[in-house]
């Protein structure tokens, strides 16, 4: 939690506007989509989502970024982690970023 409100910080300094998306099933009774920050690009009609997952530990899992951009593929624009670890390009086209990275945003 204190890992996100840095990053959260960080975004606002840059002036974002920072939103979130949840998206709970009722049949297993928890969350199913769980994204930490999205980011707007653009304006009217060629608006694209920018969804960010905040990870503090070298060891994570991209479940809810996945299932995210599989969901809204036609309106995403880039997906990124936030994370410990160096920058890195994904296979599945996510960018991983270090923290200190988060102004280049």
């Amino acid at each position: 939690m204190f890992f996100e409100n840095a990053i959260a910080q960080m975004l606002t300094a840059n002036r974002h506007k920072l939103y979130f998306y949840n998206e709970f099933s009722g049949e297993k009774h928890r969350n199913e989509i769980e994204i930490d920050f999205i980011l707007s690009s653009g304006n009217g009609a060629s608006n694209k989502n920018i969804p960010i997952e905040v990870k503090s530990s070298k060891n994570y899992s991209t479940t809810s970024l996945l299932k995210f951009k599989k969901k809204f593929s036609k309106r995403i624009e880039d997906l990124y982690i936030i994370h410990p670890k160096n920058l890195a390009i994904r296979e599945d086209g996510i960018i991983c970023i270090p923290a200190y990275m988060t102004f280049c945003l």
